[in-house]
């Protein structure tokens, strides 16, 4: 486990495109200067408290960094409205903090607003259709996410083609595997959900090795100190069934930051 440098993060003079892991879902990019967070939940539930997340469960470890300290940012992408991707605290933090937009599907959007985020900083995640925010090209993919207790269908959710500095970054969200999954290429950096509400090892590797992804990054697994189902996940499982895996497969530490050159 690493801790987020906030400076290194918000570096307007960086060069190359740097992909940190926050825990669960989330991740943080700087791209050339670009600052980039997906389904950030990086706060705590009491500032008394060190070890509850937001969310209300108990942390393995603590986070790399806090919302609190992140004074810029240009985009945030929620893939969907579920408090483990879009934190409570997290996201009304990072509105009053940073001059970000804030991208998500309808019905993430109307979450966002019940968070205070005014419909100007609003941007409706559309799949395929892409939009560009400065530097950076996001791309809304289609994802469906069904649970026992809650179902998020087609439309209510999707992942996220972010493409920037010549560098292309996918995170497909929570989602089950879909046809028009297998046909997304040249993809440098794929954040692959692996808990077992997500993709099942089999359709992990699957979509894993159709993408031909330069990085794969194994997410959604190792955060909460819980036994709940969406909280497990194991990564060692998946390593032998991705082609090449010994050098494509890069299962990171929370707070740790993989490099990229940029093209």
């Amino acid at each position: 486990m690493g801790m987020i440098d906030p400076n290194e993060l918000m570096d307007l003079e960086a060069v190359a495109v740097s992909v940190w892991w926050l825990g669960n879902s989330g991740f943080a990019i700087n791209a050339a200067g670009s600052v980039i967070l997906i389904d950030p939940v990086i706060e705590l539930q009491d500032d008394a408290d060190p070890v509850t997340s937001e969310i209300g469960l108990p942390l393995l470890v603590p986070l790399p960094i806090r919302a609190r300290n992140i004074d810029r940012a240009d985009l945030v992408l929620v893939t969907h409205d579920h408090g483990d991707h879009a934190g409570h605290r997290t996201i009304p933090e990072l509105a009053e903090r940073t001059h970000a937009l804030f991208v998500g599907t309808e019905r993430t959007a109307f979450k966002l607003r019940q968070f205070g985020i005014p419909e100007a900083r609003l941007r409706r995640a559309r799949y395929d259709q892409p939009m560009r925010v400065g530097g950076t090209t996001v791309t809304p993919t289609v994802a469906k996410h069904e649970e026992d207790a809650i179902h998020t269908q087609r439309g209510d959710c999707c992942g996220f083609l972010v493409s920037v500095s010549g560098v292309t970054i996918w995170h497909p969200g929570d989602t089950e595997l879909l046809d028009e999954h297998l046909g997304v290429r040249d993809v440098d950096v794929l954040m692959l959900p692996i808990a077992p509400h997500t993709l099942d090892t089999g359709d992990a590797a699957r979509l894993a090795n159709a993408t031909r992804a330069r990085h794969i990054v194994p997410c959604h697994y190792g955060t909460f100190d819980s036994d709940l189902y969406w909280c497990m996940g194991d990564p060692a499982e998946l390593v032998s069934h991705i082609e090449d895996g010994t050098r494509r497969y890069n299962v990171m530490a929370i707070g740790d930051k993989l490099v990229i050159p940029a093209r």
